[in-house]
């Protein structure tokens, strides 16, 4: 298993969310993607990374969170992938449980939402369609192998939409998706279809990575959303 997160201009939040994971997991390899601007205090803290243990990839530009997963997800060459946002703080790890239930058809485990075909969360808009079940990428186990048999992660504020929909359109989301009860999604605010709660397992605070974008000048996601 190797572990997989994308950043951008997030120093704070990035060695938060590392240092939690190494703490449980100190020996797990680790792939980082980072697209910060050289001279941000971010750039320079994931290049000091930078070891056996931890590989680091900085194309020189912001690439967006579904297209440096997937960037990540064709790179790594273990059987699976941990996939965890750089907001996020791990309080007790569930990883040993998640890994006991992947099954070989299994896609990738975690918490499972919903959202409708237009990548929006179930129940934002009238008249949508779905819902499909959707696996979300704060904290995911990812069967590579079965990855790449779907559409790919791509540019979007949900990333693993057209994933998702293929998977749904092919009637397998309920076969090869796992949801990990402990995982409660958001720890804090409010969406179309769910509401912020504590988790015993990952601190994931909505909008942490959006809101630092923000306070900095910068777009929440940068440039146009894949919509085709």
């Amino acid at each position: 298993m190797t572990g997989l997160v994308v950043s951008y201009n997030t120093y704070e939040l990035l060695k938060r969310s590392i240092e939690s994971v190494l703490k449980f997991h100190s020996s797990l390899p680790l792939l980082i993607i980072d697209g910060s601007d050289k001279g941000n205090l971010c750039y320079d803290y994931v290049q000091s990374l930078k070891s056996e243990q931890i590989h680091i990839l900085q194309p020189g530009k912001n690439i967006g969170h579904g297209l440096g997963m997937n960037l990540g997800l064709r790179m790594i060459q273990t059987q699976y992938t941990l996939i965890f946002d750089s907001d996020i703080v791990i309080l007790k790890s569930p990883v040993s449980q998640m890994l006991s239930m992947m099954e070989p058809d299994t896609f990738g485990c975690g918490w499972v939402t919903e959202i409708g075909t237009d990548g929006y969360d179930w129940g934002t808009f009238p008249h949508q369609i779905g819902p499909v079940k959707y696996l979300h990428p704060y904290f995911q186990l990812i069967n590579i192998s079965n990855y790449k048999k779907f559409a790919s992660y791509t540019h979007h504020g949900a990333p693993c939409y057209k994933t998702m929909i293929d998977i749904y359109n092919k009637g397998l989301s309920s076969k090869i998706l796992k949801h990990f009860s402990g995982l409660t999604g958001h720890t804090n605010g409010k969406g179309a279809n769910w509401i912020g709660r504590p988790s015993e397992y990952i601190q994931h605070d909505f909008g942490g990575t959006r809101i630092a974008n923000k306070a900095s000048g910068k777009k929440e996601i940068i440039g146009q959303w894949d919509r085709s």
